[in-house]
């Protein structure tokens, strides 16, 4: 199931879906699913894809940003 919850908070975060993101890590945590687990492999294993992208020109600076707000929602959480 952790791995359920950590998949659906990348697929969020590069789609930018903050208030998910929120929501899902609010619900990992719920679940003692370890915050630097939830951290490493949702939230930055995402922005590593973004970056990825980003470096490829696969996506643009405001994708980046959305992005990048979707993860702060999920670490005011964690």
């Amino acid at each position: 199931m952790s791995a359920e919850i950590l998949n659906s908070i990348k697929e969020n975060l590069m789609k930018g879906k903050a208030n998910d993101v929120k929501a899902l890590c609010e619900e990992a945590v719920k679940q003692k699913i370890p915050v630097g687990t939830i951290l490493s492999e949702g939230l930055i294993a995402a922005m590593a894809i973004i970056g990825e992208k980003f470096k490829n020109n696969q996506v643009y600076v405001p994708e980046v940003l959305i992005a990048a707000r979707a993860m702060n929602s999920g670490m005011a959480v964690l």
